[in-house]
């Protein structure tokens, strides 16, 4: 089950970001983040109250730790999507994103099964595989390109994401992801105030809307899922999350997929289910 709703929660993060993507075409990074973690956080607040009372001030803090790290991940791959190849920067952000919580998994003990370390080695090669750009005289990951140094550093912002949040105790419920939407909210908005960002246009609104309902449903079924299973090997099923962004893009950007991405999509199939049989 919790592999389950990490997968689900991986493809729900990969529409997301591609929604979320293509609002920031539309607007400033800062503003579509702000409004479409306002519309997370509001609705994670409505429905918390029903899945648990509320926990202690610790369980706050660790949501608040992860959602300011979160949101600094966001700005950048939204404006990283929004300036460079969505088919770079996904791949490149879900390495960074997947290295950071299975470091952090194994240094604190955490011991997966021969299996699935397998399935981890073959999940990083499938990622670095679909990040190889086509129809490009250079690979991204060997230039040193904007969209890499965006994605890495988005990267390791959500890994820290996922580390943080993890720290939160089973009795809270989702109570933590409202400290992490609220000092997310909190965050952008004295950068909006300071950097005197417009407010989001009317066009790109309802895309990012739905990008905050998603992001707000994936980081729920995250959170439900690294409470069942080690935080090493959720992370990396997670990070398979730029397989729906990338066809996405091919479908509705014409965006092309080479051969080397379609074995690393293949080879991610495989490395979920070693983890899973594991």
């Amino acid at each position: 089950m919790p592999f389950f709703l990490a997968g689900l929660s991986s493809l729900t993060f990969g529409v997301a970001d591609f929604v979320g993507g293509l609002a920031t075409r539309r607007s400033s990074a800062v503003s579509v983040v702000l409004l479409s973690q306002s519309v997370a956080g509001t609705g994670v607040l409505a429905v918390a109250p029903f899945v648990s009372a509320i926990p202690g001030a610790s369980d706050f803090a660790w949501g608040a730790a992860a959602g300011i790290a979160g949101s600094i991940g966001l700005v950048l791959f939204y404006h990283a999507l929004a300036t460079t190849r969505i088919g770079v920067t996904a791949p490149v952000t879900a390495v960074f994103g997947t290295a950071t919580p299975v470091v952090f998994g194994i240094w604190d003990g955490e011991r997966p099964m021969p299996l699935a370390w397998l399935g981890i080695a073959l999940a990083l090669m499938a990622i670095v595989l679909i990040a190889f750009p086509t129809g490009e005289a250079s690979p991204a990951l060997i230039g040193g390109t904007r969209a890499v140094a965006y994605g890495a550093t988005a990267g390791v912002a959500f890994g820290m994401f996922g580390v943080l949040i993890s720290r939160t105790s089973d009795s809270s419920g989702i109570w933590p992801l409202v400290g992490s939407r609220g000092a997310s909210v909190a965050l952008l908005v004295l950068i909006t105030l300071a950097s005197r960002r417009p407010m989001v246009p009317r066009e790109a609104r309802g895309l990012a809307i739905t990008a905050g309902s998603l992001d707000m449903v994936a980081n729920v079924l995250f959170l439900i899922a690294v409470r069942q299973e080690l935080l090493s090997l959720v992370a990396v099923i997670m990070a398979m999350y730029p397989a729906s962004t990338i066809g996405l893009a091919r479908f509705v950007l014409q965006e092309r997929i080479g051969r080397a991405q379609t074995v690393g999509l293949g080879l991610g199939v495989i490395a979920v289910t070693l983890i899973v049989l594991a």
